[in-house]
């Protein structure tokens, strides 16, 4: 049976825009953003006015910096733009974090761009997950699903050692992903309450596992998935099942809050981030095509 989980935060992209922000946090701003721009920030900067206060700029990590252990890569770098449909986020895929090899890939720059619906749909119907990056961290590291290509028998990572202690790894094109909790956030958002730690590519806000209970916050409880280990098989889908209620999370990994805002949830059990897609979905692409770890 489902708790009834408060929360206080979190809330979901806001429409209706009819400009465009641009929250540059390096030397990665490109001038080809969309739109008439009206308000710039700088690092540092959590808002640009009225304007940011309904784009979700200052919820991204905005002092991305290079890892001494990552010395002879360039700097962690990102762009957020928000124009009357879409959050725009493109990034050149390097961690904050130390990289530890834990696939033959070694470690590449990317060039990614995402675009994220500004105003969620919620799906007739649930979508399933494709490979590759289902959505982005706000560090600006793509999230992956909770399995590997089927030439890896459509696997969990996590459950084959193949993930870092930060929750990911590199794929044939160099680019780091994460496909379970991202335990190596900056500001260890994923110990805050009601934090968003990345937006799903339907538009959806990702939380962190922690909400509280009550209005002042005084209780705070870990929000659980309803998916289970029912089998030893290798394919995800065979090896974990979905329980009705079993949990707080719906199928996808989400729920709906008291203040009517949707939001899937990072926890530490499978499915990790989501378990399907609730809305429409937007995009990613990369300028070099990307193949499927």
């Amino acid at each position: 049976m489902r708790r009834m989980l408060i929360g206080r935060g979190g809330i979901g992209i806001v429409a209706g825009l009819i400009a465009t922000v641009v929250l540059s946090f390096s030397a990665l701003a490109s001038s080809h953003e969309e739109g008439t721009l009206v308000g710039v920030a700088s690092v540092g900067m959590a808002s640009v006015g009225a304007v940011a206060s309904a784009c979700p700029v200052g919820r991204f990590v905005t002092d991305l910096r290079l890892h001494p252990a990552n010395s002879g890569l360039p700097a962690p770098a990102m762009t957020v733009a928000c124009s009357e449909t879409q959050v725009v986020v493109r990034t050149n895929g390097i961690p904050t974090f130390p990289f530890v090899a834990k696939t033959p890939n070694p470690l590449r720059v990317q060039d990614f761009t995402f675009r994220i619906p500004l105003t969620p749909v919620i799906a007739r119907t649930p979508g399933a997950l494709n490979l590759g990056a289902i959505g982005v961290a706000v560090d600006g590291l793509p999230i992956y699903g909770p399995f590997e290509a089927p030439a890896q028998g459509t696997a969990d990572p996590l459950a084959d050692g193949i993930l870092d202690s930060c929750g990911g790894h590199t794929g044939p094109s160099g680019e780091y992903h994460v496909h379970a909790t991202p335990a190596c956030l900056p500001a260890d958002l994923m110990a805050t309450p009601d934090t968003v730690v990345g937006y799903a590519l339907d538009g959806f806000p990702i939380m962190s596992p922690l909400l509280c209970a009550d209005d002042d916050c005084a209780t705070i409880v870990s929000v659980r998935s309803s998916y289970q280990q029912v089998s030893t098989a290798r394919m995800v889908w065979s090896r974990y099942g979905y329980v009705d209620g079993l949990g707080d999370l719906d199928r996808c990994n989400g729920m709906t809050g008291p203040d009517g805002e949707y939001r899937y949830y990072a926890v530490s059990t499978f499915p990790y981030f989501l378990g399907c897609y609730t809305g429409e979905v937007g995009t990613q692409s990369a300028k070099r095509p990307e193949r499927r770890p």
